[in-house]
């Protein structure tokens, strides 16, 4: 009897001391998960989603295992603008898609900052991120739209080009004439197409391919990497490098949520972020040579490289004369001149 309570006793001491002890075993198996929940209009099937999936790979490896994420792809949230509200009140963590469709609610400049036909390429775009202009922008969105940005070094580049998918080929600007255009709600976007000759046709990104299907478009514009995963080459076999500007992806966070997060698990979503950018952009000549390739042989896709030098010069021309009016906003002019100033 004297045995056993003395074992007992010493059972005592050493659970007692595990549980009172900071540092030991138990408290330490015991570490707080944060589970955070990401959202994206990109589909399970796209490069962009799968760049994502690594993005939180790195993520849960960076935090040991105490942060962990789950995607919520092809809209199944609802809309950018949905979405990025849903970040702001906290009933999503996670927003990742466009740098200005969502954002421009809160901070109206960003809508003018991806002008088609301005930038002379991706470096100018992220010298144009860099600047001390847009930083002042997004520390604007931060505050209005209660965001952080994990994508600090501006790693991820979408693309890396942009394409026109339509149902007859495009040889030349003259084949603009009256082409029923799939587009975003982007007023100046809108307006400078229709310059070029298009016919623009608001419709939401998920509904596109029926749109295209049922002919309300008949193309549509789009970075080379999503022509697979959303079948727009499917209908629209004719694929046409056009350029009309840089793209990047953000990664938006509740502020909140984020900020309730110890040092350490905030630099793991801002290294995993930064990393995985780096690896998605330096495969993505790769990748869009290969999604070429898969569309030429699935759908006998033909992708052709035009002179764009007719379409710059008309667009130029568009912003000239918008210029002269004095009837755009001065905020336009302000991005404009901010994007000159560090061409």
């Amino acid at each position: 009897m004297k045995s056993f309570c003395k074992r007992f006793g010493v059972v005592l001491l050493v659970m007692t001391f595990l549980l009172c002890s900071g540092g030991g075993f138990l408290a330490k198996a015991k570490a707080k998960v944060f589970e955070l929940s990401l959202a994206t209009k990109m589909g399970p099937q796209s490069p962009e989603y799968k760049a994502i999936e690594y993005f939180v790979e790195l993520v849960e490896k960076k935090s040991r295992d105490r942060l962990e994420i789950s995607i919520f792809g092809s809209e199944v949230l609802g809309t950018d603008e949905t979405v990025f509200k849903g970040v702001k009140m906290g009933a999503v963590d996670i927003y990742v898609g466009s740098i200005n469709i969502a954002p421009r609610m809160f901070v109206p400049e960003l809508d003018y900052i991806t002008p088609p036909f301005v930038y002379e390429d991706f470096n100018h775009f992220i010298r144009f991120c860099k600047s001390d202009y847009a930083k002042g922008k997004f520390e604007e969105l931060s505050k209005k739209a209660n965001v952080v940005m994990l994508n600090t070094e501006w790693t991820w580049r979408r693309g890396p080009f942009r394409v026109l998918c339509t149902k007859k080929p495009i040889k030349s600007i003259d084949d603009l004439k009256g082409l029923k255009l799939r587009f975003y709600p982007s007023k100046l976007e809108l307006e400078v197409w229709k310059s070029l000759g298009a016919n623009p046709i608001v419709i939401a990104w998920s509904e596109t391919y029926l749109a295209l299907q049922q002919g309300i478009v008949e193309a549509v514009t789009s970075p080379v990497t999503l022509i697979l995963d959303t079948k727009f080459v499917e209908v629209c076999p004719y694929v046409t490098r056009e350029d009309e500007y840089p793209q990047t992806i953000c990664f938006f966070m509740n502020k909140d949520k984020f900020q309730i997060l110890s040092k350490d698990l905030q630099k793991a979503l801002m290294d995993a972020c930064n990393e995985a950018g780096t690896r998605f952009t330096n495969s993505l000549d790769a990748i869009a040579e290969e999604i070429l390739g898969e569309a030429k042989t699935q759908y006998n896709a033909k992708f052709s490289e035009i002179d764009m030098g007719p379409f710059i010069k008309k667009a130029r021309q568009y912003y000239e004369e918008l210029r002269k009016k004095g009837t755009t906003p001065k905020e336009f002019w302000e991005v404009l001149d901010a994007i000159e100033a560090v061409r």
